[in-house]
Parts: C-alpha cells; sequence; structure tokens
C-alpha cells in the first residue's frame, strides 16, 4: 500500500509539473533587431570644430544622416541591411553585440565625409552606442573625431589647415 502512495504520488506530481507553462524566454537583443522594419523618427547630425559647432548650412554638406527621417531599415537575420528607398536606399552589413550595447552598420555613411576620411575613422563614424532597445524602440548615437584636410577645412572655415571636427549622430527608430 505504502508503494502504491508513494508512486501515486509521484505520478501526481510529474503530472503538476508537466502542466505548468514555461516562462516565455527574453529575446535576445539580436532577435529584437532582425527581420522587423524599422522606421527612423528623427536623425540628427551635429559638427563641432574647434570655434564651435558648425552652422546647418555647412552641417548639410557633410550629414551622413541627411535625408533619413520617416524612412526604413530592415536589419536582416543573415547580418545585411536595406535602409531607405528610392535615390536614398542604402545596403550594407550590421552586428550587434552581445550584450546588444553596440550596433556597427557598414555602409550606413556616404556622401561628401566619406570622401575626406579613412577607413578606420569611418569604421567609428558606423559604429552606435545603443541607447534604447526595446520591442518597439531604437536609440542610437555615436560621437567621432575626423580630421578635415586642410583644402576642405579652408572652404569651411576659411583657414587653409587641417581641423579636427567632433562628428556626433542620433538615430532614433520606431518598429512599424
Amino acid at each position: 500500500m505504502k508503494n502504491t502512495q508513494l508512486f501515486l504520488f509521484f505520478i501526481l506530481f510529474v503530472v503538476v509539473l508537466s502542466s505548468c507553462k514555461k516562462e516565455d524566454e527574453e529575446p535576445t537583443p539580436k532577435e529584437q533587431l532582425e527581420n522587423k522594419t524599422w522606421i527612423v523618427t528623427s536623425s540628427d547630425t551635429q559638427i563641432f570644430t574647434p570655434l564651435g559647432q558648425l552652422p546647418d548650412s555647412l552641417t548639410n554638406d557633410f550629414n551622413p544622416t541627411r535625408g533619413f527621417e520617416g524612412q526604413t531599415i530592415i536589419f536582416n537575420e543573415n547580418g545585411t541591411f536595406v535602409a531607405g528607398e528610392g535615390d536614398n536606399e542604402r545596403q550594407g552589413n550590421w552586428n550587434l553585440s552581445e550584450d546588444g550595447k553596440t550596433l556597427t552598420l557598414t555602409g550606413l555613411v556616404e556622401g561628401d565625409l566619406t570622401e575626406v576620411i579613412d577607413a578606420e575613422t569611418l569604421t567609428s563614424l558606423q559604429t552606435f552606442e545603443v541607447t534604447t532597445l526595446t520591442d518597439t524602440q531604437l536609440s542610437i548615437q555615436n560621437s567621432t573625431e575626423i580630421t578635415i584636410p586642410a583644402e576642405i577645412a579652408e572652404e569651411i572655415t576659411g583657414f587653409p589647415f587641417p581641423v579636427t571636427v567632433t562628428v556626433k549622430l542620433n538615430i532614433n527608430f520606431d518598429k512599424q
């Protein structure tokens, strides 16, 4: 009789355990990004020289995020992305650190600025700190020092010598 009771208790225990729902696992940061369409709700580029912030009229010539607001980006599972559409479409590769705090977008930055910076600086310019990542929102930012050659610096500042500027990018997305 004691064995029967022990056996019934064991069966009841197994049934209770198997009937409990497993907690849904939280998606990884990468899973939160992948295969979703994100829309850029705001983008801001600021360029600072040793003399202060460049006015928007000059910043626009070197704005790597120009025309981004309202555009979409899809982070494909294979590590590629498609951003924008039509004349503003950009394609490249993306990589999110395992902890979800650093997002690198190779191929995002284009325009006049890419003609005056080296590959290492270009990589820095496209490596972002992830400040917000949820199922519905993504915010990224970075700050990169760039040395502008003398001939281009003269057009901007009026002085014929290289200038080191700090480019700050902030981009906010909502999941569409």
